[in-house]
């Protein structure tokens, strides 16, 4: 299956820092095994598949909000795995690595890009899990 990306995620994919990817996926489509065709440009003229691989594994994602108090819950397959006041969440060890294994340069840029309640996955395509 294509998975398209932002121009921004492709070197960071091909030199590995971006170990995995993050999506809504309503109909259950990925799982481990699933082939992956890392793209930019997609459904555009500019369509370039960069990479090829496979899904090594797939993680449930919950990312919930409590804009009244600033703060957000990230809960793991089932398991929360912080939780913490938004202003404070750049001094985890947990959520950099997570931000930076999705490729952001910081927590920061991981709340502006997932700024609201969120239900997805982590796609996989190394043996890196949480």
């Amino acid at each position: 299956m294509i998975l398209s990306f932002k121009p921004q995620f492709k070197d960071k994919i091909l030199q590995g820092s971006k170990i995995h990817t993050i999506r809504a996926d309503p109909h259950n489509r990925w799982h481990e095994g699933r082939k992956i065709h890392f793209a930019t440009g997609v459904r555009t003229k500019n369509y370039n598949c960069f990479k090829m691989g496979v899904c090594r594994g797939v993680q449930s994602l919950f990312i919930r909000y409590s804009k009244s108090i600033n703060f957000v819950e990230i809960w793991i397959d089932d398991l929360l795995k912080t939780s913490t006041n938004i202003a404070h969440a750049y001094a985890y060890d947990y959520l950099k690595t997570l931000a930076r294994n999705d490729g952001f340069e910081s927590v920061d840029d991981f709340f502006k890009w997932f700024n609201a309640d969120f239900q997805g996955k982590i796609i996989h395509w190394t043996d890196f899990k949480y």
